[in-house]
């Protein structure tokens, strides 16, 4: 009996230790699994700049989480991701599109924020001073926008081009006549012609040209002689033996500096008849033979050939003869002798009347 009593007391005894056993393996079981189920959940933070989205999961794939929660747009940009332990921090940035034309296309972009400017240059764009922008380049951007873009560029381009000089004449009674004299060299000009192209979108639209001078020519100065060199008549050297009562002043080139008109005219010659002149002076060389028509008697004159061979000198209209019907114009010089009429013959001569 004592020993039936003694088995069973053993039995229950053994049967609570191995309670109290188990009971310890289960509540070690259970704070093995709590820990490391606690290690296994992952916080993801989502910041959008306005507001924060918590979420704790099993999961710790940052993008499928993202999916799964309720964002206000499934447009976005993530900005910045951040893990510290088991809490991921993600900074997000909306999207909105903006559309830029530029001339005749439109280029869309996906834009977070920002001026015009950013937009512009996230484009590809670069603008500057010169192109035309609307909206103005500092304006801000938080929602769908378009943005109109000209691009206008100059370009400019210069050459050099040579002015040629020009040649002044000054006249100086200091020289003689018909003499030239340089007392200036001619020096060309340089300018710069600078050459500007407006471009809007690509294409060539206006143009413009600018001179600037960069050195101006110099005028090539010639100095032209006026001085007459006078002479006063003497019958010395002349086919005519009369001397004038006044005196007759010459220039370098043996004609009257003054006179009154100048004719061209046929010259013939005659010599002695032993008659007297029309007038009734004794002929003599410087008395000649005219038209009292066209020249009146006692016309006083210069003459000379036009060859330059006969400078006949100071003559006197005192006769006429009958040469006067086929040559009204004409005139007929007195020579001394038959040889020097038959050596002159027939000439062009130049009458300057004196008086």
């Amino acid at each position: 009996m004592i020993e039936k009593i003694k088995s069973k007391l053993s039995a229950s005894i053994k049967s609570r230790q191995l309670r109290l056993a188990l009971a310890s393996f289960m509540t070690a079981l259970a704070l093995a699994c709590a820990t490391l189920l606690n290690c296994s959940i992952h916080t993801i933070k989502i910041f959008d700049g306005h507001e924060t989205y918590t979420v704790r999961s099993l999961n710790n794939n940052v993008a499928m989480v993202m999916e799964s929660i309720a964002l206000k747009s499934k447009n976005y940009e993530i900005l910045e991701t951040k893990t510290s332990d088991n809490v991921t921090t993600v900074k997000i940035s909306y999207v909105f599109p903006v559309h830029i034309t530029k001339g005749d296309q439109t280029v869309t972009i996906d834009f977070i924020g920002g001026t015009v400017k950013d937009a512009l240059n996230e484009a590809g764009f670069t603008p500057d001073e010169f192109d035309f922008v609307e909206p103005s380049l500092d304006t801000k951007i938080t929602k769908t926008c378009y943005i109109d873009y000209t691009d206008i560029n100059y370009v400019t381009t210069s050459t050099q081009e040579t002015v040629p000089f020009d040649t002044k004449k000054v006249y100086s009674s200091e020289l003689k006549k018909g003499s030239e004299k340089v007392t200036a060299e001619g020096k060309d000009g340089l300018n710069e012609v600078i050459l500007t192209e407006k471009f809007v979108n690509g294409v060539s639209v206006e143009t413009s040209t600018e001179t600037v001078v960069l050195s101006k020519p110099v005028s090539k100065q010639i100095t032209v002689g006026t001085k007459v060199t006078k002479n006063s008549y003497s019958s010395s050297g002349y086919i005519s033996t009369l001397s004038p009562q006044t005196e007759i002043e010459l220039d370098e080139n043996g004609i009257p500096v003054s006179y009154k008109s100048k004719m061209t005219v046929r010259a013939t010659a005659y010599t002695h008849t032993g008659n007297r002149c029309s007038t009734g002076v004794m002929p003599q060389p410087g008395y000649i033979a005219v038209n009292p028509k066209v020249i009146p008697y006692g016309t006083k004159m210069f003459i000379k050939t036009t060859d330059g061979k006969y400078i006949y000198g100071y003559a006197v209209a005192a006769d006429t003869g009958g040469f006067v019907k086929k040559h009204p114009t004409g005139i007929d010089l007195f020579f001394n002798s038959e040889s020097e009429c038959q050596a002159f013959g027939v000439r062009t001569a130049e009458i300057y009347i004196l008086e």
